[in-house]
């Protein structure tokens, strides 16, 4: 059975995918950026005394748990010496950490742009980086990365998020035809709206320009309705474990979530960027 690493993995749709994986009989290993959070889950089993602390499984819930933080090189490396360590052959890379921070695009300081890069993309390229050469030497893998509907439309007021996400489907297609000839195989989960706590660990800038606050607020709403009210995020567990089991090649991506969300996709590609955002601007009530 195959071994699968899942960052992110400690709330949401991370630790539902680790879960709904162990317990079909997979050996799984969760990542978590704070030990508050690791104290949550368990693991299946021990680990070796002498082991550097930060990378030794908690024993406290259904899968194995290692703390790492994504945007960090020294954190990365540190969880490589640390499989290396204990012989640990990962097959399947989940890279699922990542979170959204909300605000007028005008009003994002550099500083709160960068950060929502680090994690949700060069978080997912210093996991890749560091799994590829031991992907090649193993003769294969395969990489997932959790994208977002919001990497292939573009969300106001949501703007460095979706930015972010829609990085991550240019890296996906040069990758897959960089890696297919060592036998690594790539391909993105395109979620729409799932109820997640993705909604209550929501980030605001630190300013909102009262020009934009009316507005913000008003989609920001309609963004949280369609959260809570979203899919259940035991069909992407579902997804993922059937795409594992799966033989031959992958799609690109997989879009999944609620059938008014999902034939969003399609309808862009069919009316056009112009015809497909004035819709959008009539949906979200963008103008008065």
């Amino acid at each position: 059975m195959k071994t699968v690493l899942i960052t992110g993995a400690s709330s949401g749709i991370g630790k539902i995918i680790a879960e709904y994986l162990c317990e079909r009989g997979y050996r799984v290993l969760g990542t978590s950026r704070n030990k508050s959070q690791e104290s949550r889950i368990k693991n299946q089993d021990s680990r070796a005394k002498n082991q550097d602390s930060r990378f030794k499984s908690q024993d406290v819930g259904s899968f194995e748990m290692l703390q790492l933080d994504v945007t960090s090189d020294q954190s990365v490396a540190g969880l490589m010496n640390y499989l290396s360590e204990q012989q640990i052959k990962i097959d399947v890379l989940i890279n699922n950490a990542g979170y959204g921070l909300a605000g007028p695009l005008e009003n994002f300081s550099m500083e709160e742009a960068k950060a929502q890069f680090e994690t949700n993309f060069f978080g997912v390229v210093r996991m890749v980086n560091a799994f590829l050469p031991v992907m090649r030497a193993q003769g294969g893998g395969l990489i997932i990365n959790t994208g977002s509907m919001a990497g292939l439309i573009g969300l106001p007021f949501q703007g460095h998020y979706s930015a972010s996400k829609y990085a991550l489907e240019g890296y996906l297609a040069a990758l897959r035809m960089e890696v297919l000839p060592f036998n690594i195989k790539v391909f993105n989960i395109n979620p729409g709206d799932f109820r997640t706590g993705f909604t209550a660990n929501r980030r605001i800038i630190a300013t909102v320009d009262p020009v934009y606050r009316r507005k913000f607020d008003q989609l920001l709403k309609m963004y949280e309705h369609d959260e809570n009210n979203g899919a259940y995020p035991i069909l992407i567990a579902q997804k993922v474990e059937k795409l594992l089991r799966k033989k031959g090649s992958f799609k690109m991506r997989y879009v999944i979530g609620k059938f008014d969300q999902v034939i969003g996709v399609p309808l862009k590609r069919l009316l056009g960027d112009t015809l497909f955002e004035k819709l959008m601007m009539l949906f979200w009530k963008i103008k008065d």
